[in-house]
């Protein structure tokens, strides 16, 4: 195995397993509610160290933190809803397969997805349960 390939046993899940894992919102994410009942999350940006060091090298002082605004869609705002930190990605597929009339395979692709990009952007995290 190279040294720019990961061990692709490390940390692997199996869909049952991924399923059962409880989502949880980051404590440093903010959420804003608009009129029309959408949300828009708020959350602070990770300046790469190089870029700091550079703007440090060229004179910038420290800069303040840097936010960015992500805008839900209805489907987004309900599936963020139910991120309690309480309820598994099968039960929170289950209810939105339920709440929007849809397939349930259909339902746990859309909020896997959904929940994948959420985590990329490091506004949620995912424990596993009973931990």
């Amino acid at each position: 195995m190279g040294w720019l390939t990961k061990d692709p046993s490390a940390s692997t899940l199996s869909r049952r397993e991924a399923l059962t894992c409880i989502p949880v919102k980051n404590r440093h994410v903010r959420e804003q509610r608009q009129e029309n009942g959408d949300v828009v999350v708020v959350y602070p940006m990770t300046v790469r160290p190089w870029m700091e060091t550079l703007a440090r090298w060229l004179g910038a002082g420290a800069a303040p933190p840097r936010t960015a605004k992500l805008q839900l869609d209805r489907l987004g705002s309900a599936v963020w809803a139910m991120l309690d930190g309480q309820t598994s990605l099968q039960g929170i597929a289950a209810a939105f397969s339920e709440t929007h009339r849809l397939e349930r395979k259909e339902a746990e692709v859309a909020v896997t997805q959904f929940i994948r990009e959420l985590g990329r952007r490091g506004l949620i995290g995912l424990r596993q349960a009973g931990r």
